[in-house]
């Protein structure tokens, strides 16, 4: 998920990667046997000093035994695993780096082939391609490592003189995601993310905005001719006191590629210019892409208004498309605070 804080009184964007990561008439076993970790990968970013700044790396679902920044699958003998790293969102491709773009063009994220069963760290892995791995003999465990590894490797944070990032206080910037396939379907399928602590912020801010739930809202095998439903909460929060009156505020929301006929849409991530339109409603109401949605918050900080975000694939859409087809887009809910 994506939160920014423009200036004191301003927006909040709040992004939620939706991914649709194959298509079937029906759930199918995966071959692959024991992935390690769970869950988008997190590089927390925490200002030091001016124009300086450290990383940790995490996984919202919790970290493997090797560390929070592999991704690795156990295979058996005879198993194949193909996987690739790809940019989205704000991020870029570039050789064995996942790097940010404008003002995050310092931030470079390095990505090395993995193997632990024989032991291969190989770094001459090109952002954006799919790989191939097969288990020749007895088990063994292959995959990734990204932002951060045993062997030394690290997020590399180069800025220019006086560079600024305290525009992405309290925000989560999509770079990319990464994908692992066992011989039957998809073993691993997860996001990249930079997180900005809000310490960064040196504006005051009213409210606070959060997807509570944003797996939930991740599609995985649908069915052709039969309508596929996902729900995420969002929770906004008023997180000051002043001024002491109830606090408006206006939600709309926008997909990554806009809407060229004002409907929501999931891109083919083979072909890009491939698209299945989703539906959105908040708590049943349908919502149009451009929507403008009011509520209010309490005159006390803490007050809250919990928001159920559903989102339809329709399968009438579906037909035609073949099987493993993948579909993905960066829908953000915006927030605005009304004072």
């Amino acid at each position: 998920m994506r939160l920014k804080v423009i200036d004191s009184f301003s927006l909040h964007r709040v992004g939620l990667g939706l991914l649709l990561v194959t298509l079937g008439l029906a759930c199918q076993p995966l071959q692959a046997a024991v992935t390690q970790g769970a869950g988008d990968l997190i590089i927390n970013m925490e200002k030091k000093a001016p124009g300086r700044y450290s990383t940790t790396v995490t996984r919202d679902g919790g970290a493997g035994s090797l560390g929070a920044s592999y991704f690795v699958t156990t295979l058996a003998n005879g198993d194949r695993l193909s996987g690739v790293v790809q940019s989205a969102g704000q991020g870029v491709c570039s050789g064995r780096y996942l790097i940010g773009s404008g003002a995050l063009q310092g931030v470079r994220i390095p990505i090395a082939m993995f193997s632990q069963r024989p032991y291969r760290y190989e770094k001459n892995y090109q952002c954006g391609s799919t790989i191939n791995y097969a288990a020749s003999s007895g088990d063994s465990v292959m995959g990734f490592a990204v932002g951060d590894s045993q062997s030394g490797d690290g997020t590399e944070i180069v800025l220019q003189k006086n560079a600024d990032l305290s525009q992405y206080a309290g925000q989560r910037i999509l770079l990319g995601n990464v994908r692992l396939t066992g011989n039957d379907g998809v073993v691993e399928a997860s996001n990249v993310y930079l997180s900005f602590a809000r310490t960064l912020r040196s504006d005051p801010a009213l409210i606070d905005a959060s997807f509570v739930n944003a797996d939930a809202a991740r599609f995985s095998t649908v069915a052709i001719n039969q309508d596929t439903v996902k729900t995420a909460v969002l929770n906004v929060r008023r997180i000051s006191d002043s001024p002491a009156t109830v606090l408006p505020f206006s939600l709309t929301f926008e997909s990554m590629k806009g809407a060229p006929n004002g409907d929501f849409r999931m891109y083919s991530l083979e072909q890009p210019d491939r698209f299945i339109p989703y539906g959105v409603s908040v708590d049943r109401r349908t919502v149009g892409y451009g929507d403008v949605l009011t509520y209010t918050l309490g005159s006390s900080s803490g007050s809250a208004q919990m928001l159920d975000i559903t989102f339809t694939i329709w399968g009438k859409d579906l037909v035609g498309l073949k099987g493993g087809t993948r579909f993905s887009d960066t829908f953000t809910a915006v927030v605005t605070p009304g004072l």
